[in-house]
């Protein structure tokens, strides 16, 4: 569903409810104002709807082909997008672990929740999409090049109004940009978590606040990012997987929708409402002020078909559904996919971020270069940009010019440096805005002198790349670096892009430091080497797989090397070989995995040890992996059922255990509670026949945890 418009009035949404507080959160509002009074943000935003709609339409396309044909296309929904995430506690000078500064078990605990949420492993999450395919990571490298843990802990007591106030969304605190300006990390590389202690003066103790907010791509990068209260940093709670939803273009089921009376329109499912199609067209279910979070069942008034799972019991909407628990849809999955490709987060999953070590022990930046200065009237409009950059297996992204405001200096990050090889053959692919002709021209200082010499440092030079209808367009060039090339020094990279000379030699980059009147110049860090650099790994990390543990890494670079040995610890301390894997040698890097199926307890440590043709070893970062627990268990039979269903519960402590059946609304059907004395416990469910048919939950509790199981009724002839 979709309405091209916002509503004003619609300014609330649900994340979590119970009968004490009603958290509600600020994208509404905070979004259509951008919409409203940022030339530039709904010029983004509009854009980027385009975009999402030729991605999804590629989509289907691959899909159609990958059933005809013998060699079909790579579809994009095959890919797993893993996101570096940085969580900025911004906190008022309390020790960790009280109310405003939330230690960092319950942050890892609530990410780990996040990413079943979208795994659809979470309890409750299916049926629905299951796997978004979508994953987040506390990054492991920060924006100066140091290791860090993803947890950024910040006193934001420096900040006027912040203690009192908090973060201002609507009414009271301090200003949204102000705080993500001071305490943000570039959000082209990470993707940036604010933890604050309250919003509009409510911190998410008692009575209706607002729990959180995040805006679509689109945003100037100082605005991007989720804002949430520490209260809602929990396991369970809605907040940061509906936030998510949003950072990846989701609207609500009842966009178009201003109370529970108005239907929202939806001739076209693809362009009307929320913009997806199996999600019915719903009313935004409040009256006079007051929003209801009960799933509703019965008939639906928009379409005057049965209410479904699809929209009350959706991420994205103001429901409470208790044990039933949330999902999202396929069509949403496709719309937050094709959302990754957009260039405001396409970098992400390649970015540096996810580095367990770095290239150089220092960074020095490049000698100083002419700044390249766009006019007023490029900045004022979307007629051209620079939205990433290539160079083989680097990548990174970028906003059109208004967004980057013209020169955009990468060449004092380090996490931006490129590193290559004497006489090494790569390929420079830069992706432009394509709302008109353009051109492109590239140089690499490969003397240090502060000059770009046209004759001898040019990469490229094309004055007339083509209009793609609702496309970016690409250009792709090799280059090869010259023998006398500057060695082991930090150098420049400067890319131009400007409107094409089809529309007037005036346009026409003649050199360097030539100023764009509608286009944008970046600049980047390259250092060149004899041989290529050391083996760096970008990551390492692992995750169960069904009775295993799936380890897997990459690296950017590998010179001279010949085996990863992989070794496994029960304490952390004492590491055993386990396996091995060959190394590629392979100067772009490779990805590598590794199955362990012979582990023993819940608590593993792994870690990499990489060898080189020499024998020099070098070891990766520890990683631990808990496994759910293999000596508890419960089995329903038969699953779905009709005239009986008996539980079996197996644990090997003596424990009292209580078996609970509920429906999907959260009401308790059955409860009984009991001892397991022999290592298991058989539970008759009685009076089955009874119950409609449709979807129930088995609910276990025993040793301080709770298991969760869906079952299916059916409904007999």
């Amino acid at each position: 569903m979709k309405n091209p418009h916002l509503l004003l009035t619609a300014i609330v949404c649900l994340l979590a409810y119970n009968s004490f507080s009603q958290p509600i959160c600020g994208f509404d509002i905070i979004h259509q104002r951008e919409m409203n009074l940022n030339p530039a943000y709904r010029r983004n935003v509009l854009e980027n709807e385009k975009q999402i709609q030729r991605i999804i339409q590629e989509q289907d396309i691959s899909r159609s082909l990958s059933t005809e044909g013998a060699n079909p296309p790579a579809s994009p929904l095959a890919t797993l997008y893993t996101i570096p995430v940085v969580v900025h506690v911004v906190n008022t000078g309390g020790a960790v672990g009280t109310i405003y500064n939330p230690d960092d078990t319950r942050i890892i605990n609530t990410l780990n929740y996040l990413n079943a949420c979208y795994n659809g492993t979470y309890p409750g999450t299916t049926p629905g999409a299951g796997d978004i395919q979508v994953q987040f990571q506390l990054a492991t490298r920060g924006p100066n090049c140091q290791a860090t843990t993803g947890i950024d802990r910040v006193d934001g007591s420096f900040l006027a109004g912040y203690v009192a106030n908090g973060v201002k969304a609507n009414t009271a605190g301090v200003a949204d940009a102000d705080l993500k300006y001071a305490v943000g990390w570039n959000p082209r590389l990470y993707y940036n978590v604010y933890v604050v202690n309250k919003i509009d003066g409510a911190d998410g103790t008692v009575g209706q606040f607002i729990a959180g907010y995040a805006l679509f791509p689109g945003a100037s990068p100082v605005m991007d990012g989720i804002v949430m209260l520490a209260t809602q940093m929990n396991v369970g709670a809605k907040t940061l997987p509906h936030e998510i939803g949003h950072a990846l273009q989701l609207y609500h089921p009842f966009q178009g929708s201003n109370d529970v009376t108005q239907c929202p329109p939806n001739a076209d499912c693809n362009v009307d409402g929320d913009k997806v199609c199996d999600t019915d067209p719903i009313s935004y279910n409040q009256s006079g002020g007051v929003v209801n979070f009960t799933p509703r069942t019965g008939t639906n008034s928009c379409n005057g078909l049965p209410y479904t799972d699809n929209t009350e019991r959706n991420f994205m909407n103001y429901t409470n559904t208790g044990a039933a628990g949330y999902l999202f849809t396929n069509g949403q999955k496709t719309r937050m996919l094709a959302a990754m490709n957009l260039y405001d987060r396409v970098a992400l999953p390649v970015s540096p971020a996810f580095y367990t070590s770095y290239p150089l022990p220092t960074f020095t930046p490049p000698v100083a270069a002419c700044p390249s200065v766009t006019s007023s009237t490029g900045l004022g409009g979307g007629f051209a940009g620079l939205l990433k950059v290539s160079v083989d297996n680097k990548t990174f992204g970028s906003g059109p010019t208004p967004v980057d405001t013209g020169y955009l200096n990468n060449a004092n990050k380090c996490l931006y440096l490129m590193p290559l090889v004497v006489n090494g053959n790569y390929v420079l692919t830069t992706t432009m805005l394509g709302v008109n002709n353009e051109q492109i021209r590239a140089w690499i200082d490969y003397n240090n002198d502060g000059v770009f010499d046209n004759a001898t440092e040019q990469l490229v030079h094309n004055t007339n790349i083509g209009i793609l209808t609702n496309s970016y367009n690409s250009l792709s060039t090799p280059f090869t670096v010259p023998a006398g090339a500057t060695q082991n020094t930090i150098l420049r990279m400067r890319i131009i892009e400007e409107i094409s000379t089809v529309y007037g030699a005036g346009y026409n980059i003649t050199g360097a430091c030539y100023n764009p009147t509608y286009g944008q110049a970046e600049d980047y860090p390259v250092i060149i080497t004899a041989a290529p650099l050391p083996v760096l790994l970008e990551y390492f990390k692992g995750s169960p797989l069904n009775k295993s543990v799936r380890l897997s890494w990459k690296t950017a670079f590998e010179q001279n090397a010949d085996v990863f040995e992989i070794e496994r610890s029960n304490d952390g301390t004492h590491f055993s070989r386990i396996g091995s894997v060959p190394a590629t040698d392979n100067s772009n890097g490779s990805a590598y995995q590794y199955d362990d199926a012979g582990y023993t307890g819940s608590i593993l440590y792994y870690r990499l040890k990489q060898i080189d043709k020499d024998g020099r070893p070098t070891y990766s970062n520890v990683i631990t992996i808990k496994l759910p627990d293999q000596d508890e268990s419960i089995v329903s039979t038969p699953n779905p059922f009709y005239d009986q269903l008996t539980v079996r519960v197996r644990t090997t402590d003596r424990t009292s255990v209580r078996v609970d059946l509920v429906d999907v609304t959260g009401q308790l059907i059955y409860s009984k509670q009991a001892s397991v004395l022999n290592g298991s416990l058989v539970v008759p469910v009685p009076n089955t026949t009874q119950l409609s048919a449709g979807i129930y939950f088995l609910r276990v509790t025993m040793n301080g945890k709770t298991i969760t199981k869906k079952l299916v009724k059916e409904q007999r002839p």
